[in-house]
């Protein structure tokens, strides 16, 4: 909206400017005076300029009564076209309350297997890393000192242990490369996801040394929120770092407009650029840093506050944080009711120029049809500019 006044002052300067000029030679000083007056009163963009601010002061008011963090009330605009929601499977769907259900060694006791899986983990801040730390500790397990750690984000996480590498995370990054696993294991894996569960290897050195398979449930607020989605006609996409068979698990008793499994950060952003190539308006609901791209992708970024993950880069701009699912509703019913007030705010600050710029124009001919001043300009402007404040001050008695 700035850089729209700006342009348009630009505009009535420069046609003031050049009007004013013709006028000075042709009717002299006086006569040039007063048409360069009039037409800056009658081009200003000061109607405009008062189409946004009172509404946007007290939609953010609700905003913040709602407990939503939201950086920028022009969001409000945005989330008001959405029409298609992706939303991420762990944590959001899912209750995200994680419990280990397996620990399968290979060549080594079940309590060496989850030692190893902990030490690896014991710098990172995922979920899933900080359940097997605790439940370590909870099993009072001595854990390795680690070095060079890395984590992948969607993928999992390695460092050097004495020497060797020790890699834990996703199956399908594990054995991205050239790793000895045992039938075995790559059979549980697919009876484990099969099961809605999440397995994750355990790699030291070039051979898999066992897995661990953890597991949540689906939040029934989450399914409830999805099923008023669909009432409302939203399309709805799952995006998902799962398997296939984890998610069809998972989302078995879900209804889904598209489902994406097995995707890496990166692709989950492209999943949503392929929805807004199809002329869909996204809004990209996440709660992990794995899902930045997407969230940052999307026309409406909306993550889910957490304790796990918290924003620290001020670069990156994030439309809305909430800590529950619903408040996605009550935060579209403040955003289509801002539309509305600012899309009339709007339709009367273009009938305001409608109605008073042919006239100040006309006064550049020597016997103008409509007799116009700068008193009349002004007037007018005073008149549309109430107008404007009157219907934002609407916004005040909304209700949630």
């Amino acid at each position: 909206m700035l850089s729209k006044i700006k342009l348009y002052i630009l505009l009535e300067l420069f046609t003031a400017l050049v009007i004013g000029s013709w006028q000075y030679f042709q009717r002299g000083l006086d006569a040039a005076i007063m048409i360069s007056l009039t037409i800056l009163i009658a081009f200003s963009p000061f109607c405009l300029a008062l189409t946004t601010p009172i509404v946007f002061k007290f939609a953010r008011k609700f905003v913040d009564e709602l407990g939503v963090k939201m950086e920028l009330a022009e969001s409000l605009i945005k989330l008001s076209y959405v029409d298609t929601v992706a939303i991420t499977l762990k944590k959001v769907i899912t209750d995200g309350n994680f419990y280990i259900t397996d620990l399968i060694p290979e060549g080594l006791s079940q309590n060496s297997l989850l030692s190893y899986a902990a030490s690896v983990s014991s710098e990172s801040n995922h979920f899933l890393a900080k359940k097997i730390c605790e439940t370590a500790e909870h099993r009072n397990l001595i854990l390795q000192t680690v070095a060079a750690f890395r984590e992948v984000p969607g993928c999992g996480v390695e460092a050097l242990m004495n020497g060797r590498v020790v890699r834990l995370g996703r199956p399908k990054w594990i054995t991205s490369e050239k790793v000895e696993v045992s039938s075995e294991l790559l059979t549980k894996v697919d009876q484990l996801a099969a099961r809605g569960k999440t397995p994750l290897f355990l790699l030291i050195g070039k051979m898999v040394r066992g897995l661990i398979a953890l597991k949540d449930e689906i939040d029934l607020d989450a399914k409830d929120f999805l099923e008023a989605l669909k009432r409302r006609n939203f399309e709805t996409a799952l995006l998902s770092s799962e398997s296939k068979k984890t998610v069809n698990f998972i989302a078995k008793n879900i209804s889904f407009d598209n489902v994406r499994f097995a995707l890496s950060p990166d692709l989950k952003a492209r999943e949503i650029q392929l929805l807004k190539t199809h002329g869909k308006n996204v809004a990209m609901i996440g709660k992990d840093v794995s899902d930045l791209p997407a969230l940052l992708t999307a026309d409406t970024s909306i993550l889910m506050r957490s304790d796990d993950f918290n924003l620290i880069d001020e670069t990156i701009h994030i439309d809305f944080e909430i800590d529950q699912l619903r408040k996605f509703f009550s935060l579209m019913k403040i955003s289509n009711r801002v539309n509305e007030l600012i899309t009339l705010n709007k339709k009367i600050a273009y009938l305001a120029w409608f109605l008073m710029i042919p006239p100040s124009l006309m006064l550049a001919l020597e016997s103008p049809p409509i007799p116009f001043n700068p008193f009349f300009a002004a007037i007018g402007v005073i008149i549309f500019a109430i107008l404007i404040v009157a219907n934002s001050f609407r916004m005040r008695n909304f209700s949630l």
